[in-house]
């Protein structure tokens, strides 16, 4: 896709809190624990081998510290703060002796010019604006200062599952009224109702959830949808198990996350790059006064690409 002028919504901004303080905080766990992010651990040790020991690193779109734990780890006695748009709290708690601030916009850094010797973001400065977020990356760097993005690419694989979750999302849950028929059985039962007026309810939220059901697929797409169901499932079938309240309010949770998972997972989507996307990130990188040393696929074992790494400096 092409860059575009990228503006975090209220709504975003939640939905990355609550994932972040749901204790993600590893970009790619299952890759990471199968062996399989040789390229993308390669990238980062060599770009912090070019920093001077103490430098002063920014990490933008810090989301779960991911990039802060990889220079910690190279073990160069940085300087390391991070700046992203959800509430850090969580995060900041496993990151002793690093300052965080969380609820800020890329497009509007709260440092000083020429105030870091390094700038690095993994999956995050794409979902900004990018020719804002270029250019505060660019000006808080001083000069000479040395920056490393690694980049969504639209055609990796990355992408690929996301895309593939979110259609088996759509698919499973696309006009449905379960959880709002799921919600009237209980509140019936609250107050109480008549018996025949909750028998009638809780007839139409099985079926509502015998619906979803039939619409669930047998590939690893549906993981996460084959969850939900599940728990609607164990609800519609036995509506005693839970108090009224307390069914409730696992709905409401389990809905609101099923909601803000589909705004990452389309925002994800909306910020992956192709290689007319990448280059018009560069191109906003340069207007900003950065000059591009490398723009090359991270890879994963059998070839497929991962993301896009790019390093400059100013």
């Amino acid at each position: 896709m092409a860059v575009s002028g990228m503006h975090i919504s209220p709504e975003m901004q939640t939905a990355w809190t609550q994932y972040w303080k749901g204790g993600n905080l590893e970009s790619l766990p299952e890759d990471q624990a199968a062996g399989r992010l040789g390229a993308l651990e390669a990238a980062w040790k060599e770009f912090f081998s070019q920093l001077p020991d103490g430098a002063r690193l920014l990490d933008l779109a810090t989301g779960g510290g991911d990039v802060i734990r990889r220079a910690v780890t190279a073990g160069r006695n940085f300087q390391i703060a991070g700046v992203d748009i959800a509430d850090l709290s969580a995060v900041s708690a496993t990151l002793p002796g690093v300052e965080l601030t969380g609820n800020t916009e890329l497009s509007c850094l709260p440092l000083a010019d020429a105030s870091v010797d390094a700038v690095a973001s993994q999956f995050g400065i794409e979902y900004a604006d990018t020719a804002a977020a270029t250019r505060e990356a660019v000006r808080v760097l001083v000069p000479g200062g040395r920056g490393h993005f690694v980049l969504h690419h639209a055609v990796g694989a990355i992408t690929e599952s996301v895309a593939a979750n979110l259609a088996a999302d759509r698919a499973v849950f696309a006009g449905s009224n379960a959880f709002q028929l799921g919600r009237a059985v209980f509140e019936l039962r609250q107050r109480p109702a008549p018996s025949a007026e909750i028998a009638r309810a809780d007839a139409e939220f099985r079926n509502a959830v015998g619906k979803l059901q039939s619409r669930v697929g047998t590939d690893r797409a549906f993981g996460t949808a084959r969850n939900v169901v599940g728990f609607l499932t164990r609800l519609a079938s036995a509506p005693h198990a839970l108090s009224p309240a307390e069914a409730l309010h696992r709905m409401n949770v389990v809905e609101e996350h099923n909601r803000a998972r589909t705004l990452r997972k389309q925002a994800q989507l909306d910020a992956a790059l192709d290689r007319k996307g990448v280059e018009k990130f560069s191109e906003c990188l340069a207007n900003a006064g950065g000059r591009l040393e490398t723009l090359k696929e991270l890879k994963y074992p059998m070839g497929r690409p991962m993301a896009w790494s790019l390093r400059f400096h100013k």
